[in-house]
């Protein structure tokens, strides 16, 4: 997974017409001429397989009806048509099935989101194409199902079981295909073990380490587990610091030693596709929290003192504090409510060193 130019802090979004994200769920599920035409999806599909986080602006056209229908109807004439008005109003299934899309995703019209977040969202909330491609009303000349509505090619995609991080990495590109991998390229297994093996050397070797604010919380859930995961390497990290508390940490922002081998990690770009937005946030308040700035460099012990003694629990970082869940990508972390933190800091884990 290379740097990709869509990545440019100066390059434009990807502007797509809300339902025309489930046409390109359909293409993948086997249909082979989909209305919106297939040069049109398989750019975007080509686009988002190319770099996953690529910016969408997910497009509807809500201005038609700003016309005054006496301009319209009796040519009061104190405004002209807008312009392509007569194709655009003939349009009126097409600009349904978008607000449709819109109101599913829970966004607006031109909203700019990551194309993985944008098909997160969507697997999530039009796992079929009831009452958006496929009428929940009976069928009329005036509104006309899509051809491919009932020939299952978007359930295909989106019925596919869900994967464990586990699954998902020892799968790797066995994955393309099946449910949003189907949209989002898969990481290769060479390319995970390769990464697991070269980022835990590291981690073994360094007389410093670097890890971002709130993974320093994800170390402390992660405690009971003695065996590495395949996925990431909290437990290598934690056993380090067990084993030297006084080991230097540098709290960096952005993707840090915990996360080379991840299936959502892109190493071309050093994001996490799915967590880069609200894991900025949690880092920022965890420093805030700890009296800190991005760089700082602490031991071991002394920043898991400084964790115990001013963060009252996991809800302060991990559910934000007011555990207000206002979008996908703003959502708590699932295990907020685990007493893993308060046993760690009964425990003085790491602070007071010795692996169990």
């Amino acid at each position: 997974m290379r740097s990709s130019k869509l990545t440019r802090t100066d390059a434009e979004p990807f502007e797509v017409r809300a339902h025309h994200l489930l046409c390109a769920i359909c293409v993948r599920g086997g249909c082979d001429s989909p209305p919106a035409g297939r040069h049109l999806i398989d750019r975007l599909l080509k686009t988002i397989w190319q770099y996953p986080y690529v910016s969408l602006k997910i497009t509807a056209d809500i201005d038609l009806n700003r016309m005054h229908y006496l301009d319209l109807y009796t040519h009061r004439g104190q405004r002209s048509l807008p312009k392509n008005y007569e194709k655009r109003r003939d349009d009126y299934a097409g600009r349904r099935k978008d607000l449709e899309t819109l109101r599913r995703l829970g966004i607006a019209p031109n909203t700019v989101l990551p194309a993985y977040l944008v098909y997160t969202i969507l697997f999530r909330r039009a796992p079929t194409l009831e009452g958006i491609c496929r009428s929940s009303s009976p069928t009329s000349d005036a509104w006309p199902e899509c051809p491919h509505a009932r020939k299952g090619y978007y359930e295909k995609i989106t019925g596919e079981r869900s994967y464990s991080s586990k699954e998902i990495t020892e799968l790797g590109e066995a994955l393309d295909g099946k449910g949003i991998w189907a949209i989002i390229r898969p990481r290769t297994r060479e390319d995970m073990s390769a990464a697991k093996i070269a980022s835990v050397t590291q981690i073994q070797k360094a007389d410093r380490l670097f890890i971002r604010p709130h993974h320093l919380l994800c170390i402390l859930c992660t405690a009971d587990a003695q065996e590495p995961f395949i996925y990431d390497n909290l437990v290598e990290l934690r056993k380090r610091m067990e084993d030297n508390p006084n080991i230097p940490v540098t709290l960096t922002e952005g993707c840090c030693m915990v996360c080379d081998p991840c299936f959502e990690y892109h190493p071309g770009e050093n994001l996490c596709i799915r967590t880069h937005i609200k894991d900025q946030l949690r880092d920022l308040n965890m420093l805030e929290k700890l009296g800190l700035k991005p760089g700082d460099t602490l031991s071991a012990r002394e920043l898991y003192e400084r964790i115990y003694a001013r963060i009252g629990s996991l809800r302060d970082i991990c559910a934000w504090g007011d555990e207000l869940d206002t979008a996908p990508f703003w959502s708590p972390c699932g295990g907020w409510k685990s007493e893993y933190f308060e046993k760690a800091r009964r425990e003085n884990l790491i602070v007071k060193g010795g692996a169990k």
